[in-house]
């Protein structure tokens, strides 16, 4: 039982295998998955970015099992990319996997300082990431001091106001709700975030505005798109979506105990799969900050 092929199987044996799946094993395959199915769009923003461009060395912060890292050092050759990763064991994955002269890993916490990086890198990356974090205002404060003077911060996070689609998915509308709810109750998680930082950059008075700038963004504060968004509608997109999401139902269903009816979201995600015009534009805040001379 393969869960990157999900899709190969019917609704009953697809719902046993997430029901039955490691968490370890979903977070994995789940990040593998995101890295195939987002790589080209987001890549077309790096390559358009001249301070991205430019940059010589790369930090990112959350780097995962390192897969899309990896996948960024092997379009964009010329940079020395390091991966910062707070599970122990997802460094050694990635370690073990993808490390080479100019890409590493190593422990490390995107909330706790680290002197060693101090000034170091022409980029920081968030990828993905700020939604997770207890204080991510703390991470961007950190990230402030690993830049070189005129470095810039990328991120790539969810806002999921901004998502739309051909076609509603009601499960995957509940059980979003379901995790948001829980989150925003837990303190733990914020998948808004981006939108708050640049209101945050507005105000005059905050620490943040002290630190950055906004050097470009896909979303205006009110969350209204400027860029167009990374929108899925080939039949290889629309497959690699219906695994994405069915993975995803499985972790918020093994890891955060959100209800999921496993067999009705694959119902209901079939029309991805058998409407030739189905599409998905999923609800995506790229973000470009550029250093201040401010200390945080």
């Amino acid at each position: 039982m393969h869960l990157d092929k999900l899709v190969e199987y019917d609704q009953y044996t697809c719902a046993e295998i997430l029901q039955e799946a490691n968490l370890s094993d979903l977070w994995n395959c789940f990040l593998n998955g995101q890295a195939d199915l987002f790589f080209s769009h987001e890549a077309e923003f790096f390559a358009s970015e001249n301070s991205w461009i430019t940059a010589q060395n790369i930090l990112e912060l959350g780097s995962g099992n390192g897969a899309y890292l990896y996948r960024l050092s092997e379009v964009f050759k010329d940079k020395e990319y390091l991966g910062i990763e707070k599970q122990s064991l997802l460094v050694i994955q990635s370690d073990a996997q993808y490390s080479r002269t100019g890409l590493s890993f190593t422990e490390g916490d995107a909330e706790q300082e680290n002197e060693q990086l101090n000034n170091k890198f022409d980029g920081v990356l968030f990828r993905l990431t700020l939604q997770h974090l207890k204080n991510p205002r703390l991470a961007l404060q950190l990230a402030h001091q690993y830049l070189k003077q005129d470095g810039y911060v990328f991120i790539i996070d969810s806002y999921d106001p901004a998502y739309s689609s051909s076609h509603e998915i009601p499960s995957i509308e509940e059980a979003s709700r379901q995790h948001n709810e829980r989150n925003k109750a837990n303190l733990k998680g914020n998948r808004l975030i981006t939108i708050e930082i640049l209101e945050d950059l507005q105000n005059e008075n905050s620490l943040l505005s002290n630190l950055y700038e906004v050097a470009r963004t896909s979303l205006d504060v009110q969350g209204n798109r400027l860029e167009k968004g990374m929108r899925f509608e080939s039949e290889q997109d629309r497959k690699r979506y219906f695994n994405h999401a069915m993975l995803f139902l499985g972790i918020l269903s093994n890891g955060y105990d959100v209800s999921v009816d496993f067999s009705k979201a694959y119902e209901e995600l079939q029309v991805y799969l058998k409407d030739e015009k189905s599409w998905v534009c999923l609800g995506m805040h790229f973000l470009v900050l550029k250093k201040k001379g401010g200390c945080p």
